[in-house]
This record gives structure tokens, C-alpha cells and sequence, in this order.
């Protein structure tokens, strides 16, 4: 049966279904810049793209759940074994993982939308956060040599300017057990050589267990590339010697800095060490990197932020409820990370269209970050401390609230047009329910 929500054309009619709307962009990637689609008549890959990001979306809790879903919600009669045979095959994961990355390339950067406007000189630097993330293994799993399940583990980015999220590569999964940091290592020199020109000078932004100083200053690609590492420093590394670099200590950017050196280990590593003691709790943090032109308080910063990852996980597991492998094996749980990165991606685009196109913003979380800000800078007062600065510069990070996120969802499955949706999105980016 043919899809009656199948979009043809990224040249949308004046008010086109929401769920139109919403993959819109992704539809203009697979039209302008795949070269990997097909003319596949069952299932066609902007039907297959369709489908991964509704059922992320949809909370159901099988690929079953998914299909009666499809059948009684939009009237779409899938067959039940060409969904399930799209999951693991090969040529569809290279098409996704081509869009899914079109996507984060061609996306139009808004005005006000940048992260770290705070850091003019990082406009034209890429900077990624990047880290591990667990889901629970699906039925019939393939166990290690000790009858245990492995729980599927993959890398994921993300831009730390636009909240945009990429999925790396998987780590582990189907029985076997894999560590992060190697797994990264081979990916990396391919992730940069397919971003060409759009990944110079990239700034990754990883924990403690990504150090490897061979690999971030002789690898050939990473070189060419100008690739910097942030991370913290481990509890058990000591340093041989210590030359003081010098930093501008009145520069709001550089608060809470105590020290900035370039710092000797026994292996003959150097490495740029950064100590920083926050001005709301006294807690201090040291830094390495390779980096050696940024400000100090940019450096601490930048590690810092990483923890909106760990938000952004947080909106995959409690909001879209993605906690479960839909399938075994290596490519279908590649395909489903690609589909939770675009899902995600999807969802900031449509905030960020919502916002130049029709002047709505998320008001209930500005209000909520004001008061949560006002909050914390009288509990520092009260202990003769302060803010940073740059809290108050800085703008909302991507946090996609579950209202917004419920609210999409249930007008999507009422089938709605764009037009009838935007007042009941409108109300639910007012105020809490």
C-alpha cells in the first residue's frame, strides 16, 4: 500500500502535515545530497528514514508495537519482514550514515543559535564532545564465552555549537566486549577524511580515557587536520616538569584560572596542563590538551560543557525512551544509533524553525535556567563565593523538554497539519502543564 504521508518533494505546500514538516530537512538531504539512494519500490529509502525516526520517536516497545502502530495510527500496511531485512542491511546503514551526517553539514546555522557565541575564537572551529553510550540488548542476543549478554555500547559527538548529535561507531555488542578508546582511534581518521574541508582545526572534547599522546600528535590525518584533544587529568599521572606559560588573569574568560603549563611525563609526553578552581564551589580541576592557542579559561570551559552529552543521552533514554536494542547484530545497531542522532537532530531543527519561523521559544525552560541561576549565585554569596561570569553569557543549552517532546508526538499520530498544530505546541512551550 502506498504511504499517504510519503513526502515527494522538500517544496512543501503552504501548510503541509506536521510530520512533513518536521522531516523536511532530511528529506532535502536525501534529495540534494545522497549518493547512496535507491530506487527500492517495497520500502523506499525516504519511506526507511520515515520509519527509523517515528519509531524513535514513538515509544513503542517492539518493532511489532512499531508495525500495528503504522497499520492503525497511519493507515500504512508495512510488510512485516521487509521492515525487519532493512535493518541489517548494509547499503541502507551507508545511506544513513551519509544523511545522518548531510544533515548536521547543511543544516543553517541561526542567528543566536550558537553555543559558544561567548568564544569568538571558536566561530570557525569545529568543537565535539564525545563518549560512550549503553543501551540493554535485544532478545535472542548473542552471548560472550561466559553465557553473558553484552550490552550494546556506541560512540557518539556531539557539536558543541549547535547541540547537533553524530553517531561514531559502535564499540561493542553481539557477544563481544570492546574498549571505547581503540575503537575511537579507528574512527576517527575516517570520520575527519569524510568531513573534507567543513573539519579543520576540530577540537575534541573526551574524558580521561581517550589520552593517548601517540595517537593525537603523530597520527597523519589527525596532523593534517589540526585535531586538538581537552580532557581531564588522570588522579594517577605525575608530571616530570612544569614550564609556566603566561595568561591574562583580569580576562573574565580566564576566572578561577590558577596555573597554565606545559607539563612532562615519564614517557616523554608534553602535554598542556590547565589548573582551574571554581569561583561557585572552590572545586579544582586540571586539564590537559594539545591545544596550544586557546585562552586558558576557554580550555576549562570547553570540558565543562561536555557534560551536555550526557544530556543529550539523557533526552534518548528517559524522553524518547530508547533503551533497548531493536535488533541484533553490528549493522542494526549502527542503524539505530544514526536514527537516535537524527531523531535528535530533527527535533532542535524543528525548535529552531519554531523559533525564526513562527517567534516561539521555549519560555517555561528560560524561566526556569533564570531562577535556577538567581538560586545558585545567593547560595555562593552566602558562602562568600560567585558565579562565573560567563554563566550569565552564556545561552540555554539544547535541552529538549518532554513536554515539547510529548506535545510533538501526539500530533504527529493525530495526523495534523502544521497549522493546527502550532497552537497546543505554542501552549506547551508556555508553561508546565
Amino acid at each position: 500500500m502506498e504511504n499517504p504521508l510519503r513526502t515527494s518533494s522538500v517544496f512543501l505546500p503552504n501548510d503541509p502535515l506536521l510530520l512533513d514538516q518536521f522531516l523536511s530537512p532530511l528529506y532535502h538531504v536525501l534529495e540534494n545530497y545522497s549518493r547512496q539512494s535507491r530506487d527500492c519500490p517495497e520500502i523506499t529509502d525516504a519511506d526507511f528514514l520515515r520509519l527509523g525516526c517515528l519509531r524513535t520517536l514513538s515509544q513503542c516497545r517492539s518493532g511489532r508495537d512499531f508495525l500495528q502502530q503504522q497499520k492503525e495510527v497511519f493507515d500504512y500496511a508495512l510488510p512485516r519482514t521487509s521492515f525487519f531485512d532493512t535493518l541489517h542491511s548494509s547499503r541502507r546503514l551507508q545511506m544513513l550514515r551519509e544523511a545522518s551526517r548531510q544533515l548536521c553539514q547543511k543544516s543553517p546555522s541561526r542567528p543566536g543559535s550558537d553555543l559558544l557565541a561567548a568564544f569568538p575564537e571558536l566561530r570557525h572551529r569545529p568543537v565535539l564532545a564525545g563518549d560512550g553510550h549503553h543501551i540493554t540488548h535485544a532478545c535472542h542476543a548473542l552471548k560472550d564465552d561466559k553465557d553473558r549478554h553484552v550490552t550494546p555500547n556506541s560512540l557518539y559527538l556531539v557539536c558543541l555549537h549547535s547541540g547537533l548529535l553524530l553517531n561514531l561507531a559502535p564499540v561493542q555488542g553481539a557477544g563481544i566486549y570492546r574498549h571505547e578508546m581503540p575503537v575511537f582511534r579507528r574512527a576517527l581518521p575516517g570520520f575527519l577524511q569524510d568531513e573534507g574541508r567543513s573539519m579543520q582545526r576540530p577540537i575534541f572534547v573526551v574524558d580521561p580515557a581517550f589520552i593517548d599522546n601517540d595517537f593525537w600528535t603523530q597520527h597523519r590525518l589527525i596532523r593534517q587536520s589540526g585535531a586538538t584533544l581537552i580532557t581531564r587529568m588522570k588522579d594517577n599521572m605525575n608530571s616530570e616538569n612544569r614550564q609556566p606559560r603566561s595568561f591574562n588573569a583580569k580576562d573574565p574568560v580566564n576566572t578561577g584560572i590558577d596555573g597554565d603549563w606545559l607539563v612532562t611525563f615519564p614517557a616523554g609526553q608534553q602535554l598542556r596542563l590547565i589548573q582551574y578552581s571554581d569561583p561557585e564551589t572552590g572545586h579544582c580541576y586540571q586539564f590537559l590538551t594539545t591545544e596550544l592557542e586557546l585562552r586558558p579559561g576557554v580550555i576549562a570551559w570547553l570540558y565543562l560543557l561536555r557534560w551536555r552529552i550526557e544530556k543529550v543521552f539523557d533526552t534518548a533514554k528517559n524522553k524518547l525512551e530508547e533503551t533497548k536494542a531493536w535488533a541484533n547484530g553490528v549493522v542494526a545497531q549502527e542503524i539505530q544509533g544514526h536514527f537516535l542522532a537524527l531523531t535528535h537532530n530533527l527535533l532542535v531543527l524543528f525548535r529552531g524553525f519554531l523559533q525564526s519561523d513562527h517567534a516561539m521559544e521555549d519560555e517555561k525552560l528560560k524561566t526556569k535556567r533564570e531562577k535556577h541561576l538567581q538560586a545558585r549565585s545567593l547560595e555562593a554569596q552566602k558562602r562568600k563565593q560567585k558565579l562565573h561570569p560567563l554563566h550569565l553569557k552564556m545561552p540555554l543549552i539544547v535541552q529538549l523538554s518532554l513536554q515539547f517532546i510529548r506535545t510533538l508526538r501526539n500530533q504527529i499520530m493525530k495526523c495534523v497539519s502544521l497549522k493546527a498544530a502550532l497552537p497546543q505546541i505554542r501552549a506547551m512551550l508556555t508553561a508546565y502543564l
